[in-house]
């Protein structure tokens, strides 16, 4: 195996072991991509794989089509829910790499869709979540030295939110922070796990203390991944507020350790929540909304429970690794 990716990419520590190829990172300009695409020409004539897995670029697709080497094409996210709206030369790149690709997967069902109304077969794109260690993350992950170590009574009721805090703000962590007042004036025992980091940073932290919610907000920043599943276990509720997103492995994360979740009312987690099912939907952009759900779910111990047995029946049944992993090795083996 052989990882081909960008200068700014965070390469996980225990990769180390597998060689690395870094390509020059992405500009305003554009002007990366052909001598990357030149240079990802290069590498494949070097390593001389089977085939290769390509990863959201679809403009790279065209360095395995010149190499005339089979690969699988991965699309999630903004790249492929901007598609209808994209300018002709994005739309003919990335359907010249869905059309010679040997598959397409994609993380959510309505992305499929996306790929079939620009003509692509339905039988050739494949829905496969990233999917969950369960392993790692399930309900019997100890969190009570989380909630020690962040001054947390055990009668304090915890919510939390594991999204960054990026410019383009499309995790809108900002629309959780403007619903503590409305929840903490209700129940002084609300609690709230803030954990990313990112360039809002700053300006998150000035908001809460604006809106004079410091007592109630534990900011931790980056947190390892081997201790994710503890913050989450430290936590009675899951909340996300981003506003564009496919199938979020943050919430599958939650889920899977039996957190009730209330989530933004947008496609992705369409496919994962059923209101009032298995979870609380709310529009995106409303704190208000926002609020109301999570004071529900606070004032009722069954209904938390009861979601989140639900949802990790369901990461149990659809996206565990073993299940995920073993459809993508399905269609590794059909191109050997």
């Amino acid at each position: 195996m052989y990882l081909v990716t960008q200068s700014s990419c965070w390469v996980a520590p225990q990769l180390k072991s597998i060689p690395v190829f870094r390509l020059q990172a992405p500009n305003r300009t554009k002007r990366h991509i052909i001598p990357n695409m030149l240079k990802v020409v290069k590498i494949l004539k070097e390593i001389n794989p089977d085939f290769v897995h390509l990863h959201v670029d679809h403009q790279y697709s065209l360095a395995s089509v010149l190499s005339g080497i089979p690969f699988v094409l991965t699309s999630w996210g903004l790249e492929v829910q901007t598609l209808p709206h994209a300018s002709f030369i994005q739309k003919s790149l990335a359907k010249i790499a869905a059309t010679k690709a040997r598959a397409v997967t994609v993380d959510a069902k309505f992305l499929q869709e996306i790929w079939v109304s620009m003509g692509i077969p339905e039988h050739k794109i494949k829905v496969i979540p990233f999917g969950v260690d369960m392993n790692r993350f399930n309900p019997n992950v100890d969190g009570s030295a989380i909630r020690r170590k962040l001054r947390i009574k055990k009668t304090d009721i915890v919510m939390i939110s594991t999204r960054p805090f990026y410019n383009n703000n499309h995790y809108n962590v900002e629309c959780l922070i403007r619903a503590i007042p409305v929840i903490v004036r209700i129940h002084e025992n609300a609690k709230f796990i803030i954990k990313g980091a990112g360039p809002l940073e700053g300006y998150l932290k000035r908001l809460v203390e604006k809106l004079n919610v410091s007592k109630h907000v534990r900011f931790v920043g980056l947190v390892p991944y081997d201790e994710v599943a503890r913050y989450l276990c430290a936590s009675d509720i899951y909340i996300s507020t981003c506003f564009v997103d496919s199938t979020s492995v943050s919430l599958l994360e939650a889920m899977a350790c039996g957190l009730p979740p209330v989530v933004t009312d947008i496609l992705g987690n369409r496919e994962w929540i059923e209101n009032g099912e298995n979870g609380f939907l709310f529009p995106p952009r409303n704190p208000t909304a926002l609020a109301e759900k999570v004071i529900q779910l606070v004032e009722d111990q069954r209904l938390r429970k009861r979601f989140g047995q639900k949802c990790f029946r369901i990461i149990k049944q659809r996206a565990t690794w073993e299940k995920c992993v073993s459809e993508m090795d399905n269609i590794y083996k059909s191109l050997m």
